[in-house]
């Protein structure tokens, strides 16, 4: 007989919001400058923004925003500083304020 595997799918976190995120905001510089990320900033829960190096790419960006959830208990997506010149962004990416 043939055996069925299940998807066990990861509890979703939370979002991580502007309290959490400026509690943490030392761990999560520090973080983001192991992967070539500056300038990080909140723009809404769950949303950072922040200049990612050239020598650097998505691997980074992920393994940024793995370590954040680790950190935080709770989602931090990472949009790169360089969507902010493009047309119909996020009012909250724009006016992100700095950590």
């Amino acid at each position: 007989m043939a055996t069925m595997s299940t998807l066990h799918a990861e509890p979703e976190l939370p979002k991580a919001d502007l309290r959490l995120v400026a509690a943490h905001a030392s761990e999560l510089r520090d973080l983001a400058a192991q992967h070539g990320i500056t300038g990080l900033c909140f723009a809404s829960p769950g949303r950072l923004v922040g200049h990612v190096a050239d020598d650097r790419d998505a691997l980074d960006v992920s393994e940024f925003e793995l370590g954040a959830a680790e950190l935080l208990g709770a989602e931090a997506l990472l949009y790169s500083d360089a969507v902010l010149d493009k047309p119909n962004v996020s009012p909250d990416l724009v006016s992100a304020e700095p950590l």
